[in-house]
């Protein structure tokens, strides 16, 4: 099966990767600002009614992080 798999990415031209996924230090940026995301008080731990929901609330949280939480 694996073999197979790899024959089909380099059929499609994709190269693989050997990077480690889900490692903290890979994106120590992206990694800070989720940990500080999920651990304000006004995270929705229950989920999102919508994808217009969650994007308002991601874009409030950002414009925060960079704006305010930084400085």
């Amino acid at each position: 099966m694996a073999s197979t798999f790899q024959t089909l990415l380099e059929k499609l031209g994709i190269q693989s990767s050997f990077s480690r996924p889900r490692v903290s230090n890979d994106n120590p940026y992206s990694e800070a600002m989720f940990r500080t995301m999920k651990y304000r008080p006004e995270f929705p731990y229950k989920g999102f009614e919508n994808l217009s929901l969650a994007r308002e609330w991601t874009r409030t949280f950002v414009h925060w992080y960079t704006c305010e939480h930084q400085q």
